[in-house]
């Protein structure tokens, strides 16, 4: 038997080792595009302007509005659930994703939002997860117009947008299709009535579209705060697809250094890199702390009695 249990932890220590080499390369690809600027990093932000802290609210708005987001996702999922309990399941659990592999955010939000249906919560993750993409790659489309991106490359992002828009033209058809894989599995009834609607699904589409648009403007504030100015659409590009493969790389924790490394290449196509990485930097900073405290405030969303239930 313990022969076994080595064998067994090999694969998760190798990918554990995987995920901090990962980490540990992308922060430094992005600290020597520092240090090739020259920058003194200090310096640059003692001496920053105060706009600069108008991005925290920026990405504190795209906390807030993802709880909403989700609301509606489980809402066409079948489930009703209150604004109250959506930010309090919803930021309680969000911190969970420092975890690698994401199963346990998965995991704790079902646990957590159990009482209204673990199939409604799991079919919540995987609309969340078409759209997230579907957003993401709509708002890449800002880059299209840089010379730095190949043909090729822009072609396949149009495709795919263009391919993402398929559940606004039939959200049913899609539920169908969503539900098909847990049905195969035996996972629990999957046959009733499909709820989401066209209204819902193009409602939370907009909104993922609001909260790319914040962050563009977190990434806008920080860099005016630095004395420096770029097109608002290029930010929005340049970071939705950064996080798009941060994202898709479930290994590491929150896409931590995969994001990081892809957002500062996406930069230098239009301003310095130097720049660009401590841009990264502080946007990864203020990330992690406006997730702590809405952490410490979803806590407090719940009464007594379901804090100790959950």
């Amino acid at each position: 038997m313990e022969p076994q249990t080595q064998s067994t932890n090999v694969p998760t220590i190798v990918g554990k080792a995987l995920a901090v080499v990962v980490v540990l390369l992308s922060f430094w690809f992005v600290w020597q595009q520092i240090q090739a600027s020259e920058i003194d990093v200090v310096n640059t932000l003692f001496n920053s302007e105060p706009i600069i802290f108008l991005s925290v609210l920026c990405i504190f708005g795209v906390l807030v509005l993802s709880p909403i987001i989700w609301k509606f996702l489980m809402l066409g999922s079948g489930a009703d659930v209150s604004y109250r309990m959506c930010f309090g399941i919803w930021w309680t659990t969000n911190i969970a994703k420092y975890v690698p592999g994401k199963v346990s955010l998965i995991a704790g939000r079902v646990f957590v939002a159990r009482k209204y249906g673990k199939r409604v919560v799991l079919e919540s993750f995987v609309w969340e997860l078409i759209i997230s993409i579907s957003s993401a790659v709509l708002a890449g489309l800002f880059l299209l117009d840089l010379e730095g991106i190949s043909t090729a490359t822009k072609m396949t992002l149009l495709f795919v947008a263009i391919v993402s828009l398929f559940p606004i033209i039939s959200p049913k058809v899609t539920q169908k299709f969503v539900r098909k894989p847990f049905a195969l599995l035996g996972r629990g009834e999957w046959d009733e009535e499909t709820t989401m609607t066209r209204r819902i699904y193009s409602l939370t589409l907009i909104l993922m579209m609001f909260s790319w648009l914040l962050w563009g403007l977190a990434h806008k504030f920080i860099l005016l705060g630095l004395g420096i100015d770029a097109s608002l659409s290029h930010l929005i590009g340049a970071f939705s697809l950064a996080w798009l493969i941060g994202f898709s790389a479930f290994f590491l924790p929150a896409g931590l250094g995969a994001r990081e490394g892809v957002f500062t290449v996406n930069l230098t196509l239009f301003i310095a890199s130097g720049v660009a990485g401590i841009l990264v930097i502080l946007s990864r900073l203020i990330n992690i702390f406006a997730e702590v405290i809405t952490f410490g405030i979803g806590t407090l969303m719940f009464s007594n009695e379901e804090f100790e239930e959950e």
